[in-house]
Formats: C-alpha cells, sequence, structure tokens
C-alpha cells in the first residue's frame, strides 16, 4: 500500500472517532461484566490534564518525627502544655452541634474521675473494614492507657481467630459465628447480637446431642500476648465472659500456658450473665476450655483491669453502620451498663462509596436513626462519629477521588449534628479532595493499593491526628472547668 493511502486511512480513522467523541459523554461506559469503555474528549487528546494530588507534606513530616508525646495539661497554670505536637496534629479540629462543646464534657468528667478514683470505663471504637486487624484503635488505646491507666485490649470475639498487635487468639474448629450482617431487616431488634454485633455457639442450631454418643462437646480458645511497643495492650489482670440461653451445665478449665489455674462451671440462665477472673500477674498465654452437651450464647471476652481506661476495636466488615437497630436493645443496654461505656466511636462509610448515587439524604437519615437508637440506650452517653474516608478510582492515567465521598461525608454530618453528637471530619483531615493517592503514593506508603484503606502506618497517623484533635478539647476543658 502506497504511503499516501496509509495517511488516508489514518487521517480517516482519526476524523471518525473524533467526530464520534464529540457525541459520546467522556466518561467510562459499562458495557457488563464488569467491563467499560471510554472515548477521551479532543480537549484531553491535545491538551492532556494533569490531576493534582493533595499536598500531605505536614502528615508525612509528623510521621518522620513519630513523636507520641501528645499528653493530657496539668492543671496548673503555671506549667505550659509539654508537647506542641498536639497542637500542630490538631489542624482538623472537632465539630460540635451549634459548637456546644459541652457535648463531651460527660465523657471528659469520667476521664477526670477515673484518675482520681481508678474507676475503669470502656471507650467502644465501631467500624467498618477499616479498623480490621486492630487499626486506628490500637493507636487510641495506647495512647489513652498511657494517660489515664489501664491495661489489655478490651471486648474480644471468643469464638474466632482475631488478629491484634498486641494479642492474638486462636480457637477450635468448631464454633459457629452468629453474624448481625446475615439478618433481615424484618427480623431487627430480635436477635441475641452483643456489643461486637454477633455472638458464638460451639455447637450449630439444630445440633443433636445424642450425635456425639452422649458425650460432651468440648471447644477451646486461647490469647497468646505479642511482644509489641504497646506493652499496655498485651498486659491485663481480668477476664470476664458474658454469656445468656442455656439451660445445660458447662464446665470450663482454665490455663495459663500448660498450667491449670481454676476449674469452674457457668451458672445456668436465660439471662445475661457475666463470669468474672482476676489474676496476680497477665497471663502470657491464656487458654479457656469448655465441656458441655449444649452451648450459651457467647458475647464475647473481655480482658482488661479493674481500673483505667479500655478502648475496644469493633470491626464489623460490610457495615454502613446501619445494623445498631437490628441488636437487641435490652441486651445492649445491659452490657453497656456493665462495661461503663462512657464513649462510642462511630467510623462508617467505605460500604457506602461503591452506590456513587446522585442524593444521600436516604443515609442521612437512616444514620440518624441509628444514632438515636443508641442514645436512648444510654442517655450520658458521648458519641462521636468520623466522617468518611477519602477513596479513589482510576481515570483515564490517574486517579480521582470517587464523588460520592463528598456526598457521603456531608449526610454523616447532618445527621451527626441533627442527633446531637460530635464530628471530626477525616476527609480533610488527611487532605481532602484526591489525598488517598497521596497516601498510597508516597515513599513509605500510608494506604493500601485499593486506594480504600490505610495500612498500618497510615493507621497510626489517623489515630494521632484524631487523638490530638480530641485531647485539645480535653485540655480546653481541663483549664476551664479547674
Amino acid at each position: 500500500m502506497k504511503p499516501i493511502r496509509i495517511f488516508l486511512l489514518l487521517f480517516t480513522l482519526f476524523l471518525f472517532f473524533g467526530l464520534l467523541s464529540l457525541f459520546i459523554p467522556d466518561r467510562n461506559m459499562n458495557i457488563g461484566n464488569g467491563y467499560a469503555f471510554r472515548f477521551p474528549s479532543m480537549k484531553k487528546v491535545f491538551r492532556p490534564e494533569e490531576t493534582e494530588y493533595a499536598n500531605i507534606a505536614s502528615i508525612l513530616e509528623q510521621k518522620r518525627s513519630d513523636t507520641d508525646s501528645l499528653v493530657r495539661i496539668v492543671k496548673n497554670d503555671s506549667i505550659p502544655l509539654r508537647d506542641s505536637t498536639a497542637v500542630k496534629l490538631a489542624s482538623q479540629p472537632l465539630d460540635y452541634p451549634g459548637n456546644d462543646k459541652s457535648l463531651l464534657h460527660p465523657f471528659f468528667s469520667a476521664l477526670e474521675s477515673s484518675l482520681k478514683t481508678g474507676e475503669a470505663i470502656h471507650i467502644l471504637h465501631y467500624g467498618d473494614s477499616q479498623l480490621e486487624g486492630d487499626r486506628i484503635s490500637d493507636y487510641l488505646r495506647s495512647r489513652f492507657q498511657a494517660e489515664f491507666g489501664g491495661s489489655g485490649p478490651g471486648m474480644l470475639p471468643i469464638g474466632e481467630e482475631t488478629y491484634r498487635l498486641a494479642l492474638l487468639s486462636s480457637v477450635s474448629d468448631n464454633w459457629n459465628h452468629h453474624n448481625l450482617m446475615g439478618t433481615k431487616y424484618k427480623d431487627q431488634g430480635t436477635h441475641p447480637y452483643g456489643p461486637l454485633g454477633s455472638y458464638f455457639r460451639f455447637v450449630p442450631l439444630t445440633r443433636d446431642s445424642s450425635t456425639n454418643n452422649g458425650k460432651p462437646l468440648e471447644a477451646w480458645v486461647t490469647f497468646k500476648e505479642r511482644k509489641t511497643a504497646w506493652d499496655r495492650a498485651g498486659q491485663y489482670r481480668r477476664c470476664r465472659i458474658f454469656y445468656e440461653n442455656f439451660q445445660q451445665p458447662v464446665k470450663m478449665s482454665i490455663f495459663n500456658g500448660e498450667s491449670q489455674i481454676r476449674t469452674d462451671t457457668l451458672v445456668q440462665s436465660r439471662s445475661l450473665k457475666e463470669y468474672e477472673l482476676l489474676f496476680n500477674n497477665s497471663p502470657s498465654s491464656l487458654t479457656i476450655r469448655f465441656s458441655g452437651q449444649g452451648s450459651p450464647d457467647f458475647y464475647g471476652i473481655c480482658l482488661d483491669t479493674p481500673s483505667g481506661i479500655s478502648v475496644d476495636n469493633i470491626a464489623i466488615r460490610g457495615s454502613s453502620g446501619l445494623e445498631f437497630t437490628r441488636m437487641n436493645p435490652a441486651l445492649l443496654t445491659e452490657i453497656y451498663r456493665i462495661l461503663n461505656v462512657k464513649l462510642m466511636i462511630l467510623q462508617f462509610g467505605v460500604n457506602v462509596i461503591p452506590g456513587d448515587l446522585d442524593d444521600y439524604s436516604w443515609y442521612e437519615n437512616a444514620l440518624y436513626t441509628q444514632l438515636s437508637q443508641i442514645r436512648s440506650l444510654v442517655p450520658d452517653l458521648c458519641i462521636i462519629v468520623i466522617g468518611v474516608s477519602d477513596a479513589s478510582r482510576k481515570n483515564g492515567d490517574a486517579y480521582e477521588s470517587i464523588p460520592s465521598v463528598e456526598k457521603i461525608l456531608k449526610a454523616q454530618k447532618a445527621a451527626a449534628m441533627k442527633a446531637n453528637c460530635v464530628f471530626w471530619n477525616l476527609y480533610e483531615a488527611m487532605g481532602g479532595k484526591n489525598s488517598m493517592p497521596s497516601w498510597v503514593f508516597a515513599k513509605e506508603p500510608l494506604a493500601t493499593t485499593d486506594f480504600l484503606h490505610f495500612n498500618y502506618a497510615g493507621a497510626r497517623i489517623v489515630g494521632k491526628m484524631f487523638y490530638s484533635a480530641l485531647i485539645n478539647d480535653y485540655n480546653e476543658f481541663v483549664r476551664t472547668n479547674p
């Protein structure tokens, strides 16, 4: 073929597709089975736009300095705040409805009371997969316990293996995990889900006790300390088991390593029971063996101390934060009372992002319903809603914030303000629009390549920023309420 014909053919094709691009929108067009095609505009062909990622230099600087001396201010006004890092990190302050900072005063007062009396209080950190593996919660726990006392990881599932930076758990393979995420909406409020959004049994619901030849079925769970930077989280002096709903005796054997330290029998009851065991020294490896013809509903095991602060990491994969009304309110109220919960942190949103809708008023209304439900369970409970983090998807050769993120964030804040809850804008704290790529592409990455989740280094930064914003307001409370 002659060169002129090749030129004319290419020119014709270029002209054809150029004209076609005028009538086809400049966005991905789905064609099914997860595939899509895209016609770039002529403007972008000849003048491609470069997506500008957020500048997170100050965040990276804090990572390099790795300063953890964020401490509570002393009450003597002549002594200045011992660390200005708290001020530097708190570039994104907490938002209060009507700027009423007294909303957190009950929690701040509880912290002060705990310092004086040794009262044990719990902070529940609920969230989605962004919190899995104790991310973010681990840092908050370490800071609160270092400043206000207490130790141990807090509430843990009793029938599934979990990963904590300070503790590992292993279980026998005959535990059944019943999770609220499988509950139908029509059954809301009727299932015995505890504060972890689940319950566990070591025999199936339909199991016939005769299938084990009349012998009791056995199950076990082990919690083993890991040597990490946060020594307090792996140390505990108290073990509490929460259970109910069984009428057959269940025996327990409790071991520290290979040494048996107690045998006992769980009290038979259809109402909530708490079994407590105290230790002189924290076990290096705690194993609890159960034996019985039937199983109670186990809601979890709490490893803490009789005084100080516990921060409980409660990650519910797939949750949008709209499942609290599916739990049994009377059960939650009782367990929250026993744990002495003074602050609840709700961090959801990543599972709402994929919808990419135009209107999220439905989410605002649904979240408000959840917050109202929680407040009705514990009237003096303080609640902080952490807004959704940035999330990105590829657009051409660059990554851009998914448009639904800011809409979800707006809905979350509106729901929090309406429900008289405090709000913290994580999206703005991490850099705002197009900030997630900056976290992913950092020299030492702070987020994973799904452009949705923080890694452990990034989670630590998020924990620092949130703790700094919270402790700054606590410092103000101490100054103004001597």
